[in-house]
This record gives structure tokens, C-alpha cells and sequence, in this order.
């Protein structure tokens, strides 16, 4: 497969993604991919004093082949960011033909600017989000040119398999981020921007519904919220469990 048809299925596939993580926050619509790293391409957000970026490996069967990463202009609605994981996470489906990619490791935040500067041995492809014209972010997502082992410098790089069996008590002492949604809703963008302090956004849960509980954007369990020494908290009342 040539360079050329690697570029334009990857893009077909991101712009097929960005449109999934731009849903699924409510960010607005999606415009048309194109290479952060040419010179020719718009500064965009990531250039903006202000703006937010998250990125997270991609990951395989084989290990790391890339990364997703968003970056929100400073005028743009931010979700948390397990929701951020989460869309993420459940809308990288389209790249798995492209490249391997089945999940993704922990999401960070990251300088906007490190997104859009280019990298040895790598493919990167943008695709903007768009409200009333104007764009407000933008997916980037980069893959290896070359294998499937993309090293990302602004990312921690996971630790290999050392030699030899290794316990589950070795993890023990690793810290997970645990995130909890209370729930979802779609408004239209003229709502959106009309919304103030004071405002109430109605979402798509009732009162009597379980919450959702992530861990690093994978739903694990459901439960109901309670207060522990005047503090949220929340009591499992379903744990889940995966294929």
C-alpha cells in the first residue's frame, strides 16, 4: 500500500472519528481533514493563548501504533475530562483498519502546540471542529509511518515487560482515575451559547437512574450517589464486566 492510500484512508477514517468524539460532546460538526505538520496548514486553535489539549495513546494487539489527541479553543465548551476519555474511547472504532488501534492507554493533558509540530516516521492527520463557522477544536490524530510503535515524546512512555513473572501485587500501588456521569443531553448550538449562570441543563436521566462510574473512560460498574462526611461519594450497586 502506497504513502498516498495510507494518507487518504487515514483520513477517511479520522474524519470518520472526529465526527463520532464531536457528537458525542456536543461540540458542533466536523470539517475536512487535512496535515497539521505542512506548512500550509491553518494554525487553528492549537495556536490560540489559552487553549486545552489532551491526547492518549492508541493502542493494539502489539502494543502502541499512535496517538488521538483534542484541543479546545479557549471559547469552546470544555466537558470533564472522563467524558473526554470516554468519547475517546468508544469512537476509535473507524481507525482500527488503519491502524491496529482497539483501545486507549491514559488520557493526559498536553501543550496544544507539541500536536501540531511534526514528527520523524509519522502520519498525522486533523480534522476540525466547527461551530457557526468558527472553529473551536480540532482532533489530531498520529500514527507510526513506519511500524507500530510510535514513541510520543510529550507522552510518559509505558514501562516494557520486564523478564520474568510478574505479580498483580505489583500494581497495587498505581493510582487509577475513577470519573462518575451523572448523565448525558443533546441541545441545539443556539441553546448552547445562550447557556449562562443559572442556567439549567436538564439531562437524560431521572433522579431514581444509577450513575455511570469510568475508570480511565471505561465503564466498570453503576451506582447511586450518596454523601460521606459532607462529601459526594458513590455506593456500587452493579459491577460490570467485560468480555
Amino acid at each position: 500500500m502506497s504513502v498516498d492510500t495510507d494518507t487518504n484512508a487515514l483520513s477517511a477514517a479520522v474524519e470518520e472519528t472526529a465526527g463520532l468524539v464531536a457528537g458525542d460532546l456536543a461540540l458542533g460538526a466536523t470539517g475536512a481533514a487535512y496535515n497539521p505538520w505542512s506548512p500550509e496548514a491553518p494554525t487553528g486553535p492549537a495556536a490560540a493563548s489559552g487553549a486545552r489539549a489532551w491526547s492518549a495513546q492508541l493502542l493494539g494487539p502489539l502494543g502502541p501504533c499512535g496517538e488521538i489527541s483534542i484541543i479546545l479553543a479557549p471559547q469552546a465548551s470544555v466537558p470533564g475530562e472522563g467524558r473526554i476519555a470516554s468519547a475517546l474511547a468508544t469512537a476509535i472504532a473507524p481507525l482500527g483498519p488503519v491502524c491496529s488501534a482497539d483501545h486507549i492507554g491514559e488520557l493526559q493533558r498536553c501543550e496544544a502546540q507539541t500536536l501540531v509540530q511534526g514528527r520523524d516516521c509519522e502520519l498525522a492527520v486533523a480534522v476540525p471542529i466547527l461551530t457557526a463557522q468558527e472553529e473551536i477544536g480540532l482532533v489530531v490524530v498520529a500514527v507510526s509511518g513506519a511500524q507500530p510503535t510510535a514513541e510520543l515524546p510529550h507522552l510518559d512512555p509505558s514501562p516494557g515487560p520486564a523478564a520474568g513473572p510478574r505479580s498483580i501485587a505489583a500494581l497495587g500501588d498505581v493510582e487509577m482515575t475513577v470519573s462518575v456521569e451523572l448523565g448525558r443531553t443533546k441541545i441545539p448550538i443556539k441553546d448552547l451559547l445562550g447557556i449562562h449562570n443559572g442556567a439549567v441543563v436538564q439531562l437524560d436521566r431521572s433522579v431514581a437512574s444509577p450513575v455511570d462510574i469510568f475508570v480511565h473512560g471505561t465503564l466498570i460498574a453503576r451506582g447511586e450517589v450518596v454523601v460521606v462526611d459532607e462529601c459526594f461519594a458513590v455506593r456500587v450497586t452493579e459491577l460490570l464486566t467485560g468480555d
